[in-house]
């Protein structure tokens, strides 16, 4: 029995979250390593761009409203710890997604792939 989740709520949870997402990458047609690297790469991006965007219009917001500045704050920190992570959690799911779907498929691939030995050329 795991004493963080007792009842095995979040691995639920988490469970639907990545077969949500695979149905999405299946549906997006993103079958190559190669597509799901560059996915990650965007999602990390995208990342960097919302949480730097959150933070410039925090302290834009906080100047301009300097008696709601504690509040914009934390709103501003508590929505660059969600994008954090949001995009940690798609991260873990595209990566689980490469290992248990696609290296699997090259695995097939590769295993049917009929090698030549050099002796036996025609």
């Amino acid at each position: 029995m795991n004493l963080a989740d007792p009842f095995g709520r979040t691995k639920a949870r988490r469970q639907k979250e990545y077969e949500s997402l695979r149905a999405s990458l299946i549906k997006a047609e993103i079958s190559t390593i190669a597509q799901a690297e560059a996915l990650q790469a965007d999602v990390q991006r995208k990342k960097r761009w919302s949480i730097v965007v959150a933070i410039v219009a925090t302290t834009l917001l906080s100047l301009l409203f300097t008696e709601f500045r504690i509040i914009l704050i934390s709103l501003g920190a508590l929505f660059c710890f969600w994008v954090y992570k949001v995009t940690g959690n798609g991260k873990e799911y595209i990566q689980r997604y490469v290992d248990e779907e696609l290296s699997e498929s090259v695995d097939n691939h590769s295993v049917n792939v009929p090698t030549r030995e050099h002796g036996n050329e025609k």
